[in-house]
């Protein structure tokens, strides 16, 4: 049988937001139109889509847009005084003793107040007094937060008139001691002088604006401040956008989300809504800090520690005008101090399937969390250096109109099992341009289009008792062109969509040889639509460079409509028996659209092929190897399957699939 050679697929890079976020399409060998001798159906697009490596350009971890004004925890100076950590008021302070009418370290000064503690005529920082309180308490006349006294006290104990370091009085206060006139340490005297020998006390902590009083929940209220939580998560919420956005509801100061809190009172949730626009300059996001001050300050914010932890359950709902994510999808991310791309400020995280009108929580798990934008660089999430929470979105080749809300976030601290449980997995979605969800128990999903400016469809992804599933449905307008599919939607698991081939989903993470491979099984169930084929699309390297980059393919034919492969037949005698009992022949010779070697082993047309149980592919590889068809041997490395369908027309379903690479 002749085949023709396709015209080479698109490879164009698209950019994603405003930092110009590139994502190169592998264009590879596909079939081609039962009009012609047919090209090869050469597999997926690899590098098509980005899961959870990429936002919309509006994320960074190192700067929030959200946070701007001044306000901070545990000694910054209220209005009608000011004093510094250990440092002066009106009267006088000093830290480990104490004066009549001052202040010490952790506090503030008369008439006013600080986050982190405040007094009116005198402060102590680990207790309060009346006419004073400390980091930690309150009092009349200024204030702190955490609690308050009346008569004087202090961390260790109290006393009339005078106290020792440990103790406290009524008049003034000291860090750790104070007295009425002066304190000492280990004694106490009326109306004398300060003593020597003082020892430093512990200073109160401040949480300076905090109103919530739930410690199971990250709060979510008016003030925008997450805090007193058992986890010690504090920190601004924020959202951003590129600022051309008129409908958006995050304005603030310069248009783009400056100094903006995303509370909406009817919803009592942090909403954002507007239109994702189609520019490659276009971003929006919402999050919040984990180690910052409150909204307003500009003190630099910080890190924290979440390696207790393994991710976040993220519950979104719909706003008020029912338009949810507007059927885009959303990547919830997880900006680092450690694992920022250098060039895009991209971070770690999951793209999930946005939300419609049923709530829906997405479990995002650091270990499915992945970044990989640039070849010579690789993210996970850096879980004790975490900065951010955030949820960024994508600009498309159409507008999205959105109005959706964070419910609740949960911090995990053990994997649910499953983490998806049975069922729709989240809302259908429309993304034209190349896009993968993932996270769903140990895979990604992939619309992969061929043109340059996408493709219109749906498609909605699920999670199975055994694995998971999808059906695609394209939209009017969908094009096929060159004689080769319009797109191949595909399930993966290994190597997968990101920049020069460094990403990878689920447990298989690449670095074996067909000769170390001991099986290679799946299962699959599906549908095929009325032009097209369904087929495992394998991709492997000769090269053991980190990262690697594919440089051949393998395809194993299931099920075809109407195509044959790219290449040269090697003839009926050179056909290999499947496991399922079906004769499939090896064509090769001829390069896929980016230049790769290509082998496929073809089924004729109009074979259905659904289901295939326990589906062996090692066989193929090995017997591809032995022969070195498109230059595999049995050093060679796996990268990655790709299972899915070379759409030229119809709807196609995968209702149940499954991959074990041992």
């Amino acid at each position: 049988m002749h085949s023709s050679h396709r015209s080479k697929p698109y490879a164009k890079p698209y950019a994603v937001g405003a930092f110009g976020l590139s994502f190169a399409l592998l264009a590879f060998g596909c079939s081609s139109s039962t009009n012609n001798p047919p090209p090869a159906s050469g597999g997926s697009n690899s590098g098509g889509s980005n899961s959870g490596g990429s936002n919309s350009g509006g994320s960074n971890s190192g700067g929030n847009p959200g946070q701007g004004g001044s306000s901070a925890s545990g000694g910054h100076a209220s209005s009608g005084g000011s004093n510094a950590s250990g440092g002066a008021n009106s009267g006088g302070s000093q830290s480990g003793g104490s004066n009549s009418g001052g202040s010490s370290s952790g506090g503030s000064n008369s008439g006013g107040s600080s986050s982190g503690g405040s007094n009116s005529g005198g402060s102590s920082s680990g207790g309060s007094n009346s006419g004073g309180s400390s980091s930690g308490g309150s009092n009349q006349g200024g204030s702190s937060s955490g609690g308050s006294n009346s008569g004087g006290s202090s961390s260790g104990g109290s006393n009339q008139g005078g106290s020792s370091s440990g103790g406290s009085n009524s008049g003034g206060s000291s860090s750790g001691g104070s007295n009425s006139g002066g304190s000492n340490s280990g004694g106490s005297n009326k109306g004398g002088t300060t003593g020597t020998g003082g020892t430093t006390g512990t200073g109160g902590t401040g949480t300076g604006g905090c109103v919530n009083t739930d410690t199971g929940v990250i709060n979510e209220d008016s003030s925008g401040f997450v805090c007193n939580n058992t986890w010690g998560i504090k920190g601004a919420w924020y959202c951003y956008s590129d600022g051309s956005d008129s409908t958006t509801s995050c304005k603030g100061s310069d248009g783009k989300g400056q100094g903006a809190i995303p509370w909406n009172t009817s919803s009592s949730a942090m909403c954002l809504s507007g239109t994702m626009g189609t520019g490659t300059g276009s971003y929006a996001g919402i999050g919040f800090k984990v180690n910052s001050d409150p909204p307003g300050s500009t003190t630099p914010f910080g890190t924290w520690n979440a390696s207790n932890l393994v991710g976040f359950a993220v519950t979104l709902v719909s706003g008020a005008s029912g338009k949810g994510s507007g059927g885009m999808v959303l990547n919830i991310e997880y900006p680092t101090s450690t694992d920022l791309d250098s060039n895009t400020k991209d971070a770690p995280g999951i793209t999930v399937p946005g939300v419609g009108n049923t709530a829906i929580t997405y479990k995002a798990l650091f270990s499915d969390s992945v970044l990989a934008n640039d070849k010579l660089q690789k993210h996970p999430v850096d879980p004790a250096n975490l900065t951010d929470v955030k949820i960024a979105f994508f600009p498309d080749s159409i507008s999205h109109i959105y109005d959706f809300c964070i419910k609740s976030i949960v911090p995990l601290t053990t994997a649910p099992s499953p983490v998806v449980a049975t069922g729709a997995y989240g809302p259908s979605w429309n993304n034209q341009l190349p896009q993968a969800v993932s996270g769903v128990n140990g895979y990604a999903v992939q619309s992969a289009p061929f043109p340059t400016n996408g493709n219109p469809m749906a498609m909605q992804v699920s999670a199975t008792s055994g694995g998971v599933g999808f059906t695609y449905t394209p939209g009017g307008g969908f094009q096929a062109q060159n004689n080769g599919p319009g797109s191949f939607p595909a399930i993966i698991s290994g190597w997968g969509p990101g920049h020069d081939g460094i990403q990878f989903y689920g447990p298989y993470k690449g670095g074996k040889q067909i000769s170390q491979l001991t099986s290679v099984k799946s299962n699959w169930t599906y549908t095929m639509g009325s032009s097209g084929d369904a087929v495992y699309d394998v991709w492997f390297s000769n090269s053991s460079a980190t990262p690697p980059v594919p440089g051949i393919e393998l395809m194993i034919w299931i099920g075809n409509k109407d195509k044959n492969p790219l290449g040269t037949s090697r003839g009926s005698s050179a056909a290999i028996v499947g496991s399922d009992g079906v004769s499939r022949i090896p064509y090769d010779g001829s390069p896929n659209g980016t230049g790769e070697q290509v082998v496929s082993y073809w089924v004729p047309t109009g074979t259905n092929g659904s289901p295939v149980t326990n589906f062996d592919l090692l066989p193929y590889f090995k017997d591809a190897a032995s022969k070195g068809y498109a230059g595999l041997k049995t050093t060679s490395y796996l990268l990655g399957v790709q299972t899915g369908f070379e759409v030229y027309n119809g709807n196609w379903t995968t209702t149940d699939y499954n991959i074990t690479i041992q």
